[in-house]
């Protein structure tokens, strides 16, 4: 009997571990394959679009490890939401890249819009996300990777690569965030 219950209980505690690592894994790959785009981009790389392609797949990964807890218009709409993310991203980068400053101003402001739009509709998904963590946490990852590119485009390299570490740091406790909100909201899927 006891045997068993200590069967189960580490049968839910290596779930839980392995959510967390699976969430630590697509954030890694988010920024790993944003740099790479801010990179193609900044120096017009043959390899540029399929970088790209590459990097708009990462969404649905995401919206994998989402799909065993939520129904699936609630996945497509995380898809959706991220990856109009990481297109407006592009985009501000190839405006930065030719000096399009106003155009960079106003897809900036619609990319916090978006960062809003993320926040809202996980805190409504999920009771143990907050809004205001979320949103807080996204503008971090929204200001330390237009500091990266920024960098990267002036041809401070050094600056960049310092950016991309704090970058990973934020994306791994943003990862540690959404996995526990879903060990919280669904505990007996981990028991």
């Amino acid at each position: 009997m006891i045997q068993n219950l200590i069967r189960s209980r580490m049968a839910g505690y290596l779930k839980q571990a392995e959510l967390y690592g699976n969430w630590r894994s697509v954030w890694a790959k988010h920024v790993w394959w944003t740099r790479e785009a801010i990179i193609g981009i900044s120096n017009a790389l043959p390899s540029t679009q399929t970088t790209v392609a590459k990097l708009l797949k990462n969404p649905i990964e995401m919206g994998n490890l989402l799909a065993p807890y939520y129904p699936d218009r609630t996945v497509r709409k995380f898809e959706e939401l991220f990856t109009t993310h990481l297109s407006m991203g592009g985009d501000i980068v190839t405006a930065a890249k030719v000096g399009n400053m106003q155009r960079v101003e106003e897809l900036t402001k619609q990319w916090y819009a978006n960062a809003d739009d993320i926040a809202r509709f996980m805190a409504s998904i999920n009771p143990h996300y907050s809004e205001s963590e979320i949103r807080k946490m996204m503008y971090e990852h929204l200001r330390l990777t237009l500091l990266e590119a920024s960098h990267y485009i002036a041809g401070r390299y050094e600056e960049s690569i310092s950016t991309f570490d704090q970058i990973q740091a934020e994306a791994q406790m943003m990862a540690d965030y959404f996995a526990k909100g879903i060990t919280e909201q669904f505990p007996n899927s981990f028991r």
